[in-house]
């Protein structure tokens, strides 16, 4: 009963000290599609307001011209659908990026993400006039340009495609709290094998399927390494020899005959020898609890199996 007790609240417990360790150096762009979900790792802006928790949602449009250093397309005019904001995808390099997001902006987007050419180096966008960033007032994002082929894909496949910023819980960006460093700045830039969010959210419900049996071959496993030490320690210093002529050993107290060569002898940890046959017959008439060896009571030592 108190395993059973025990059981979901560890699993619970699991779960959020790993979303907690595991989701803060990126922001998550997710894209979902029936059953498909593919996740790419984002690094918002150091200008613009900052994403909130509930992060934000939109469909995706390609910028026109693709690098916005000139004014661009306006967005779709809204439609009867629930959701009617776009999110544009923007080149990078060939102008400063506040002048990227300015122009998606003016163009009625709810959001801009700009992503690399030719790397999947992830930056922190920022502009150093304090006037041009007050102008801007739509988040952004910075993506690797492998993701970017993904969504480029998908929006000329589709006639819509949502995609969704995920904040991951305990998520710090330094740019939003004045902080020059941060210790998951270098993470941000070069973690490229962090979980993702489509990952983190297949673990917990792996978790909950096979919790149990992850737990009982744990448990299993240690109780097969705890059996396979004590036996170790138990054997130790327990080693068999070939008697020789010469050999210091002369009478096996338990039968009470001289050796020979050629008998094989046990010798245990206090170093007294036996014919391996005579104190393994030995043990197993003895009662369990470790009596002393034969004989050794009268010369006043005490040798046990294992011991000395």
């Amino acid at each position: 009963m108190q395993f059973s007790f025990l059981l979901p609240a560890s699993l619970v417990v699991f779960s959020l000290a790993l979303e907690n360790i595991s989701g803060k150096p990126f922001v998550h762009l997710v894209y979902t599609r029936n059953a498909t979900c593919l996740d790419f790792k984002s690094v918002p802006a150091c200008f613009g307001p900052p994403l909130t928790q509930t992060g934000l949602t939109g469909y995706l449009v390609e910028a026109v011209p693709a690098n916005a250093c000139h004014p661009i397309i306006k967005a779709p005019a809204a439609s009867k659908r629930s959701l009617q904001e776009f999110v544009v995808l923007i080149r990078r390099y060939d102008c400063p990026f506040g002048i990227k997001v300015l122009h998606a902006q003016q163009a009625g987007y709810r959001a801009a993400i700009i992503h690399n050419v030719y790397s999947d180096l992830l930056v922190s966008m920022a502009i150093e006039v304090a006037e041009s960033r007050q102008k801007i007032l739509i988040p952004s994002l910075f993506i690797a340009e492998s993701a970017s082929k993904h969504l480029r894909r998908m929006i000329r496949a589709e006639n819509e495609t949502k995609v969704t910023a995920v904040v991951p819980r305990g998520y710090f960006n330094p740019c939003w709290d004045n902080v020059g460093i941060s210790v998951w700045d270098p993470s941000r830039h070069y973690l490229q094998y962090w979980p993702g969010y489509c990952t983190q959210q297949m673990i917990p419900e792996f978790i909950q399927k096979f919790g149990f049996v992850i737990l009982f071959s744990l448990g299993f496993s240690f109780l097969l390494i705890a059996s396979f030490m004590r036996w170790c320690c138990r054997s130790q210093g327990i080693r068999v020899k070939t008697f020789k002529r010469g050999d210091r050993y002369d009478l096996c107290v338990i039968c009470m005959a001289e050796y020979e060569a050629g008998d094989r002898l046990k010798i245990l940890p206090c170093n007294h020898a036996y014919h391996n046959t005579c104190i393994n017959t030995w043990l197993l008439l003895q009662p369990k609890g470790g009596e002393d060896l034969p004989n050794l009571q009268a010369e006043g030592q005490h040798c046990r199996l294992g011991m000395g």
